[in-house]
């Protein structure tokens, strides 16, 4: 299974994930800091090739000079080449009147904020 560790671009880690699943034939599994990708098939990913993908990402959102993807064995790091890493982006959940929190995505309605940010997480597994 390849990782990418996304230290820098934490922020953008579920829009790689899913530009990732449309160009690899993996599975993308969200982590705190990183992104594991498992093949769909019983053939083997090549690190070297989603690395391309990675960059091509990179270069899609205008972040290719800013940051540097080096391939270690099954490993994959994006490295910031600038001391500020981006800011971390939320997924604004609606607040009701009555204090009820509203998935952006499809609406679901809960009291529980834990239970919100579990399910709209959900949302971005491919």
């Amino acid at each position: 299974m390849i990782t990418i560790e996304c230290r820098g671009i934490q922020d953008l880690m579920v829009d790689l994930a899913v530009y990732i699943a449309e160009n690899v034939a993996a599975v993308p599994a969200i982590k705190t800091r990183s992104i594991v990708l498992d093949p769909l098939t019983d053939d083997i990913i090549d690190a070297n090739n989603v690395s391309t993908h990675v960059k091509a990402f990179l270069a899609e959102k205008g972040l290719s000079r800013d940051f540097m993807v080096k391939v270690v064995g099954e490993k994959i790091t994006v490295v910031s080449l600038s001391v500020v890493s981006l800011p971390e982006r939320k997924v604004s959940v609606e607040k009701t009147d009555s204090g009820l929190l509203v998935c952006p995505h499809c609406g679901k309605v809960t009291p529980y904020e834990e239970e919100m940010n579990v399910h709209v997480r959900a949302h971005y597994f491919v």
